[in-house]
């Protein structure tokens, strides 16, 4: 008799009952939240004024920092630089396996690559002007190898401390 309401508590226990665990995945969305959202928000944010501090539309805005986004690293203080290098680097950092934090800070790449596309559909429409601005011009390749530069020098980087972190602990 005790087994079946024992049995019984437990059915009911599980019934409307889900669990998600956070942990690993948790991180890597959030990091990737957090990237898409400052990475595009610290450019815009600080390319939205013109020369006197007056806001300006977005209509009037420089197309091409949606594509070239490294040429507003200088006017920015390489905060979306060094955005992009800590979240890898965490992303990294916090993997025991760090060959699971690289293969995500990889695939940030492509991400930002494509919310530039997004923005740029959202507030100028739907044109061949992306693409043309993306893969036709020298300063796209640039931008996709800077981009890739920070998010693996960031993911190496977070390697490497966490192997040096573990071989002092062994010492």
């Amino acid at each position: 008799m005790e087994t079946e309401s024992k049995a019984e508590l437990n059915e009911s226990d599980r019934k409307g009952y889900i669990k998600i665990d956070w942990g690993r995945q948790g991180g890597v969305i959030l990091g990737y939240i957090i990237v898409l959202l400052g990475y595009y928000g610290i450019i815009a944010n600080t390319m939205m004024f013109d020369e006197y501090g007056h806001w300006i539309s977005f209509v009037d805005m420089d197309k091409t920092i949606l594509f070239w986004t490294y040429t507003t690293y200088l006017s920015n203080f390489f905060l979306p630089a060094l955005l992009l290098f800590f979240i890898c680097f965490m992303l990294t950092y916090k993997e025991d396996i760090p060959h699971y934090g690289i293969k995500a800070s990889i695939w940030l790449v492509p991400l930002v690559i494509a919310e530039g596309f997004i923005f740029y559909a959202m507030m100028f429409g739907f044109t061949t002007e992306p693409l043309i601005l993306k893969f036709s011009h020298i300063e796209g390749y640039l931008d996709i190898l800077i981009i890739s530069g920070l998010a693996i020098s960031g993911s190496i980087s977070g390697m490497k401390i966490k192997q040096f972190r573990v071989q002092r602990k062994t010492i």
